[in-house]
């Protein structure tokens, strides 16, 4: 089941409009949208955009914060638990499957397509990444830790840098339809992971 992220946030119509350019970003994508198509979808006045959130990137980006904090946190109370790090990996990569199919990372998507011509869209695009990037540095530390290796900050956040890179990538082509390569890499962190944990044993 994916990832419920809908919900009350603030105020019933500001609920409504996040909802609504949800469901058309994830339909439509951001080339889609208007202020006025997404009143019509909430059921509210065009003008109730600007009152709860002044601009269309505003609300954009509002959507995909909404978004992001439930992800996220789904995510830091699953690595912080005391499994052992390949379940929690696994458990990852479970959820960003079912993830595809609840919306959030195309909602990530079109985003990011945003920020490349709506500076205004910068700022939420960079506070999203940095919220990836923080949680999954985080949990390279604990793996580090788990498996006996000494890895200074630098390094841990370029470790966690190339895996969320590498899950964007993914991503990515998962929504154009493409799988090129994926099970190989998945197969090859596994076998990473493997070597670890003999490593920790001897």
């Amino acid at each position: 089941m994916a990832t419920q992220i809908t919900g009350a946030t603030r105020h019933p119509t500001a609920d409504a409009l996040l909802d609504a350019t949800q469901r058309l970003l994830i339909d439509v994508g951001v080339g889609g949208l208007s202020t006025r198509r997404i009143a019509d979808e909430a059921g509210q006045t065009h003008g109730s955009i600007r009152y709860h959130f002044g601009t269309l990137e505003a609300l954009v980006v509002a959507v995909v914060d909404r978004t992001t904090d439930t992800i996220t946190a789904r995510q830091r109370a699953m690595y912080e638990s005391d499994r052992p790090f390949r379940e929690k990996w696994r458990q990852a990569m479970d959820w960003f499957e079912q993830d595809l199919e609840g919306g959030y990372p195309k909602l990530f998507a079109e985003l990011s397509a945003a920020a490349w011509n709506m500076p205004a869209c910068r700022p939420g695009l960079l506070r999203t990444t940095q919220a990836w990037s923080d949680l999954l540095s985080d949990a390279v530390s604990a793996a580090a830790e788990e498996y006996g290796l000494e890895l200074d900050d630098p390094i841990i956040r370029g470790v966690a840098g190339i895996v969320r890179s590498s899950q964007a990538g993914m991503l990515f082509d998962r929504l154009a339809g493409i799988d090129v390569d994926h099970d190989h890499i998945l197969a090859a962190v596994d076998e990473l992971i493997g070597v670890l944990e003999r490593g920790a044993q001897r």
